[in-house]
């Protein structure tokens, strides 16, 4: 055994010339040379390579050692453990599967610290086709039933399910035995076959109601939201338990995992009812702790089920419970939020959870007072590098107090924090390049939020669900007299110039839009129609494909180059989201049938802007009055 000591004074003799093994050099022939030693001890040199940065250790030329710390490394990216996964097998001659597998037994021993790691090992191994987990099926039933983590073996289970494929062995061998049981019914949201998961409702369902073992019912609350199909059944099963104080925390989380679109309104009101009152009985110092905000959140969300004065009413009370919980969600291919106004009291903690539902990245950043005009574009100027939390177009400046990561479609983060002492009306805002003239609203910090309240009730934004035919008579008109310069200012304001190019303005993103009423003879009905309707002609050069690449990650982009080796994609309005795809690293290529120019661009405008925008359209980009002849 080395100790510490002896440790150290490797780690001194590093910087002498102690070579690799000669076995080793041939698979680092083509890896970039630098002045870089390792012990040959594996304890000793896992200690040298611990002690890397996750950059340093990207950039260290590869050899075993290297490979194995890239594997089980933290807060890497995929592909590089795929490429520590294929240079193990190479040098050790197996295959991936089995340096896989052994890579899981590994990180087994190092204790919960590895769970990120072996999370994002267990895609790759389920990816894998049934008939290869079968043939290591020894192995990983070796996993299941001896492993020191809950998630080693159960990421082992869902390997059994998938290779065989069908529930019943694997149910058969652990039905009698709870604590294996209870692996297997966690392993079931692992598993990637909807069909496979779909089987064990039978199995499963009749858990939820049995009172011991407490253990293997806990898993089965857990799991049930992941079994596809008869979602009202297992919305108002939960809903049961939440009332009768049974699992509760475990039910709520399992109860938000669901789809809004499955939660039946007929629940709402008393699972409300349910959550509040629990909350009234808990200590103000307890109101923060991770259950307590949970069911704040759950809460807040149900009252979008309830009608609008007592949904106000239950807002109100849970306000003064002492916590402001604040759920965002992204309004699918409209690129905004579904609020433009939250208000928190001044000095008093705060959650934002926001829930992304649109197809496109979106994050939010909680900014100074005005500070949005300054800090969308300097985000808009950056590379998409991540910051040193890992959160990508986020300025580095004193005026964005706090932000979320980066949130992709489907996914959601929590941005917790105590708001300002000082009153004022701050701004929250997505930075993703070209989003943040569209998607900004307001957080009002305040000294009482009841009063403000009630001193503003201004309505939310008129929205109307524009037909080509509700517009045409005014189309058909002369035209003259309209508000060119308003026209100009509703361009900006929908953010078009953060996609497209108008005269010597704005970004080559989208189709250019110089001369675009040329394009259409002059036709404003035709050309307001494909404004209303953008996913009615798309040009290949303008169209969205999703990339599925070998290592399991996707790309959505627009292919603005191709050779027989690569694709050059840009993901989003800016140089900097420009990237090369080799082709030999593509597994799949798919077009998009929709256009991601938002749908409903021009649902809050009235009839007098949409025509103004037309004229200026019309006008060439000139904000001067103009007198339309047709």
């Amino acid at each position: 055994m080395i100790g510490v000591r002896n440790l150290g004074f490797i780690v001194l003799m590093t910087v002498l010339a102690v070579c690799p093994p000669p076995a080793l050099r041939a698979a680092e022939e083509d890896a970039p040379q630098r002045s870089f030693f390792l012990p040959k001890s594996p304890v000793a040199a896992a200690y040298v390579l611990g002690r890397l940065s996750n950059q340093e250790l990207i950039a260290a030329p590869r050899s075993e050692f290297v490979y194995v710390a890239l594997l089980q490394r933290p807060g890497l990216e995929r592909k590089y453990r795929l490429e520590a996964l294929e240079g193990l097998a190479k040098l050790r001659a197996t295959d991936t599967l089995t340096e896989l597998m052994g890579g899981l037994v590994a990180l087994d021993k190092k204790g919960t610290a590895s769970e990120t790691v072996l999370r994002d090992l267990s895609t790759v191994l389920l990816q894998f086709k049934p008939d290869e987990l079968a043939a290591k099926r020894e192995g990983l039933t070796t996993l299941a039933t001896e492993s020191e983590q809950p998630l080693t073996r159960q990421i082992a289970w869902a390997g059994l399910i998938t290779a065989d494929p069908s529930i019943e062995p694997a149910w058969q061998r652990v039905e009698t035995e709870p604590s294996k049981l209870t692996d297997l019914v966690l392993a079931v949201p692992l598993v990637r076959e909807a069909s496979l998961r779909a089987a064990f409702r039978s199995k499963i369902e009749p858990l939820l109601h049995r009172t011991e073992p407490a253990e293997v019912r806990r898993a089965a609350i857990t799991a049930i939201v992941a079994v596809p199909g008869q979602e009202r059944e297992t919305f108002n099963t939960l809903a049961a338990l939440v009332q009768t104080d049974t699992e509760r925390a475990l039910a709520v989380a399992s109860l938000q995992r669901m789809p809004r679109k499955s939660w039946p309104a007929d629940q709402a009101a008393p699972l409300i009812s349910s959550l509040v009152a629990w909350l009234q009985e808990l200590p103000v110092d307890q109101r923060t702790g991770p259950e307590a905000t949970s069911a704040f959140q759950f809460a807040t969300d149900l009252t979008a089920l309830l009608p609008s004065e007592q949904a106000a009413v239950v807002g109100k009370t849970l306000r003064a419970l002492g916590v402001s919980v604040i759920v965002i969600r992204t309004i699918p291919e409209q690129m905004q939020y579904d609020k433009s106004l939250i208000v928190v009291e001044a000095g008093k903690p705060a959650e934002i959870i926001l829930i992304n539902d649109d197809v496109m990245p979106h994050n939010l950043l909680v900014v100074a007072p005005g500070a949005a005009e300054e800090i969308g574009p300097a985000a808009e100027n950056m590379s998409a590098e991540p910051d040193a939390q890992g959160r990508l177009y986020v300025p580095d400046s004193p005026k964005v107090l706090h932000a979320t990561r980066m949130v992709d479609p489907g996914q959601q983060a929590r941005l917790s924090f105590t708001a300002p002492i000082e009153p004022g009306d701050y701004q929250y805002v997505c930075t993703f390049p070209g989003h943040w003239r569209r998607m900004l609203g307001t957080l009002a910090v305040v000294p009482d939020v009841e009063a403000y309240l009630a001193s503003h009730t201004a309505a939310a934004p008129k929205v109307t669900e524009w037909k080509v035919e509700d517009l045409a008579p005014a189309l058909t008109g002369s035209g003259s007299g309209r508000n060119v310069a308003r026209g100009k200012e509703l361009f900006t304001k929908l953010a078009c110039a953060s996609c497209h190019k108008f005269g010597a303005e704005g970004v080559a993103y989208g189709p250019d839009l110089t001369g675009v009423f040329e394009q259409f003879n002059r036709d404003r009905t035709e050309l307001l129609r494909h404004i209303l309707e953008p996913s009615l002609a798309i040009t290949n050069r303008y169209r969205n494909f999703e990339f599925e690449l070998k290592d399991g990650e996707s790309v959505f982009g627009m292919i603005v180059d191709e050779n027989p080796e690569a694709f050059t994609v840009q993901t989003g309005p800016s140089d900097s989201l420009i990237q090369t795809l080799k082709k030999s690293e593509v597994q799949t290529q798919r077009p998009q049938n929709f256009s991601l120019m938002p749908l409903a661009l021009l649902n809050t405008l009235t009839k007098a802007e949409i025509l103004d925008l037309l004229a200026y359209l019309e006008a060439g980009g000139d904000s001067r009055e103009h007198k339309h002849e047709h």
